[in-house]
């Protein structure tokens, strides 16, 4: 090879290698689906977040489902902290079951909005057992979405968005989308 050719490709590698990196469409939060309650706005007072962070106790059997939530809404870039609660904090959330045949949930967030109150996600164990692993990941996640602040969003027309924080259990995805994480920002800056 020519010494030519070779300083020709060196010098095209060296501009790949300081080249800026392909602009990142912004993708913009979405609205809640519900007209009214909780549900219907995002904020701070409707979370169980205190602090810029939620300390969370377990009396679970889906394990497994809460790890995979807690990592998934803990991406770089994320501001609250999700940690096990101690003897020397207050605890924000509990994670617990509960056995309901007639009910579709298949989980729930509860906001207790008392002073020091606990916050509780159940899981419904007669839906929870007949999941597939990624389903209880996602209700998991879906309900701790809840409890960061986040609304239900639109996977149907008018306003379709690609967002864990569809009301429907759906298998399509356990982790927040870039939808989620635009709203997620929103809130928590």
């Amino acid at each position: 090879m020519s010494t030519h050719l070779r300083w020709g490709l060196a010098v095209a590698a060296a501009a790949l290698l300081v080249a800026p990196p392909p602009a990142v469409a912004l993708v913009n939060p979405a609205p809640c689906i519900a007209k009214s309650g909780t549900d219907a706005t995002e904020t701070r007072e409707d979370s169980s977040v205190d602090e810029d962070e939620i300390r969370y106790s377990d009396s679970t059997k889906y394990d497994d489902a809460i790890k995979y939530a807690i990592k998934a809404w803990q991406y770089s870039g994320s501001k609250i902290k999700i940690l096990p609660d101690t003897g020397t904090t207050v605890n924000d959330l509990e994670f617990a079951d509960y056995s309901d045949t007639k009910s579709t949930a298949a989980g729930y967030w509860q906001r207790r909005p008392q002073v020091a109150a606990t916050d509780y996600i159940r899981f419904n164990k007669a839906k929870m057992d007949n999941y597939d692993t990624q389903k209880k990941r996602e209700v998991a996640a879906h309900e701790l979405g809840h409890a960061l602040g986040l609304c239900h969003k639109s996977g149907s027309k008018p306003n379709p968005v690609t967002s864990l924080m569809w009301p429907e259990v759906h298998s399509l995805f356990a982790d927040p989308t870039d939808v989620d994480k635009a709203n997620y920002k929103k809130l928590w800056g």
